[in-house]
Parts: C-alpha cells; structure tokens; sequence
C-alpha cells in the first residue's frame, strides 16, 4: 500500500506541475504519462481583436457627393444609348435548367436533359443573370428584373444525342454489362434580347406583369 501511495503522490504532483505551466510536454514515469491540460488558463489576443474586414463595411448613407454625381451620370450615358438604340450589341447571360448561357441575338442552344416545351413554342427566359452592350453591363443581385431585360427564344428542334456507351463490369464475379444510352436534346434559338431604358427608375407598384385578375 505504502508504494501505490508513493506512485499516487507522484502522479499528483506532476499533475499540478502540468496545470501550472511547469511541463509543457508529456511526463513519464515507468510507462505512465502525464499530459498536460487541454484547455488554456491565458487568452489568445487574436479572439478580442477585431479583423480589419469589418471595420471597412461602407453603407449606402456614407457614400459621398461625388460618387453618387459620377453614378447619375453613368445611369444617364446607358439610358441615353438605350433611347437612341446605339447600345451595339447587346448579349446575356441566362440560367437554364440548372446551367447558365451567354447568348446573343440568333444564338443557338442546347438543353440537355427532359424538358417541357415542345417544337414551335415561344419562349420568354426571365432568369436573366447580366446584361449588356458595347459600354456597358448590368449586373443582377441575383437576377435582373423581368420588366428591365427581355430575352425570347424559341424552341426549334428536339432530338437525341449521339450514342453513349455505357460498360459495367465486377471483378472476381463473372458480371459484364454494355448499354447504350442516348440524351435527349431541346434546341434553342435567341430571338432578340431587349433592355429597357429606364434603368434605377423606381416604380410605385411593381411584380403585377405576371398576375392574372
């Protein structure tokens, strides 16, 4: 009894040296080890500092005179070129069935995958990301607004991709497999894209083009 004592006294011991910051690394005694505490007693700085990426947050209010003159003049140029249809032209970047596709005026596309519309149907693409001209580019937050941008399409073919070849096989399990697949395709052609001038001019009602009364 008189030894476990000793050895239970010992392990105490180095216990308390490890808390108080004596042994940093593990402790040894005859096979046994010691470690030391998984929590610390002092604090790191870099918890109560603040990063430097939130003290730069600028809101709307804080923007200056200037800024916000060169940012009128700006929304008058595009309104301007919109008007007088010198814009040149103009492209988008639409979001189709999970994808996204920058297209121009008698582009065409492919949409792979099941889909809906059926040969001869007009389509209107209202997930538009960005638009623009030769000068200029607008920007969604995520998308544009329907009433600003208007991109029609129509669908003109659908058919099936090439043949796919598709090989399974399982080692040690006498299991060999070939199939062929083939995707079908919708075809897209882009009408005409059209943004209106009338850009970062508020409306006192907006959202009623879709609803029907």
């Amino acid at each position: 009894m008189s030894v476990l004592n000793k050895f239970t006294g010992l392990l105490v011991s180095l216990n308390k040296l490890a808390l108080s910051g004596c042994v940093n690394k593990h402790a040894y005694l005859r096979g046994y080890a010691v470690r030391r505490p998984l929590w610390s007693t002092t604090t790191t700085s870099h918890l109560h500092s603040v990063p430097e990426t939130q003290k730069m947050i600028l809101t709307s209010s804080e923007t200056t005179e200037e800024e916000q003159k060169q940012s009128n003049e700006i929304i008058s140029k595009v309104n301007k070129q919109l008007q007088q249809q010198s814009e040149g032209r103009l492209f988008a970047v639409v979001h189709i069935c999970g994808k996204q596709f920058k297209v121009t005026t008698e582009d065409l596309i492919i949409i792979e995958g099941h889909w809906a519309p059926q040969i001869g149907d007009e389509l209107k693409l209202e997930k538009v990301l960005l638009a623009g001209g030769t000068d200029f580019t607008l920007i969604g937050r995520p998308v544009l607004s329907s009433e600003l941008v208007l991109v029609h399409a129509t669908v003109i073919e659908k058919a099936l991709s090439h043949i796919k070849t598709v090989f399974k096989k399982k080692r040690r399990k006498q299991f060999q497999r070939i199939n062929f697949q083939r995707t079908p395709h919708t075809m897209l052609r882009i009408n005409s894209i059209q943004i209106k001038p009338e850009i970062n001019v508020k409306k006192d009602v907006e959202g009623l083009e879709s609803r029907i009364f």
